[in-house]
């Protein structure tokens, strides 16, 4: 296949993201829309900051200590709801601060 013969726009689009590696930051997008569709409104209202950092581990910072505990004891369970409802594995660890 040359460059000039027709692709799908689905590759075109994957061959443009790889080629500017911007995947890593997308999937910053992804995680941030999936913590407040997860989660709801109170817990985003109490959460400073999400950053999603080389090797998939998520970074979290909370204003609520209570809320700090809750989601470290339930760890697991919050990754494994993110990755659910972004629709693949990209998160492998949680750090909270």
């Amino acid at each position: 296949m040359s460059s000039q013969d027709p692709k799908p726009l689905k590759a075109a689009i994957e061959q443009f993201i790889r080629v500017n590696r911007m995947q890593s930051k997308l999937d910053e997008v992804d995680v941030v829309l999936a913590w407040k569709a997860c989660f709801g409104n109170m817990v985003d209202r109490q959460t400073r900051s999400i950053r999603l950092k080389a090797g998939g581990q998520l970074w979290i910072a909370l204003d609520s200590g209570p809320l700090k505990e809750e989601l470290l004891m339930n760890k697991t369970k919050v990754l494994e709801r993110i990755n659910e409802h972004i629709g693949r594995k990209i998160i492998k660890d949680l750090v909270i601060q």
